[in-house]
């Protein structure tokens, strides 16, 4: 390489640093907010009053959090998991934007969950298969009657449609969620 090339190189460098480093301070900071609106809620804040959290809040929110999830032994880490999923679903529940209705259902399926997860672990999963199959099937036909309304009053011509039946396989069906 000649004097001149190296200087040139030299010279791009110097202007794609700045360059580089605005990249990568901007991926950090979308990280940064993308972990705020994830961390937030499980704190039970409301996202829209900490929208100046600094850098160093969220931070230590998060490791927090991650301090305080129980840690358990691989043998029961999935009933203990799936506990403790129910009992954050049911602790969000109420912020949710759900009908009345709606809520006090899903309420219902949550606390009997959390009965059955006491039980063995195969039995408990078989039983909340169904029983997710059953919600599912009440959800699908609450919004397709809410969704008939609503094309209802745009066209009096429109039907309300019947909610898809579950196979007898998929009801049976084990899995681990």
């Amino acid at each position: 390489m000649t004097v001149a090339q190296r200087k040139k190189a030299h010279e791009l460098r110097k202007t794609l640093k700045p360059l580089m480093e605005k990249r990568r301070r901007a991926r950090i900071n979308e990280s940064l907010n993308h972990l705020k609106t994830l961390i937030l809620p499980l704190f039970g804040k409301d996202a829209s009053r900490y929208s100046k959290l600094e850098k160093a809040d969220i931070l230590e929110m998060t490791v927090r959090f991650l301090r305080d999830l129980p840690s358990s032994s691989a043998k029961d880490s999935y009933k203990e998991g799936y506990k403790a999923c129910l009992q954050r679903i049911s602790a969000m529940l109420p912020q949710s934007n759900l009908e009345t209705e709606t809520r006090q259902r899903v309420n219902e399926f949550l606390q009997h969950s959390m009965v059955s997860a006491t039980s063995s672990c195969q039995n408990c999963c078989a039983q909340n298969s169904r029983m997710i199959s059953q919600m599912h099937q009440r959800l699908v036909s609450l919004r397709n009657s809410s969704s008939a309304t609503e094309n209802h009053s745009i066209s009096t011509a429109a039907a309300p449609s019947q909610p898809q039946p579950v196979p007898q396989a998929a009801v049976d069906m084990w899995r681990p969620w």
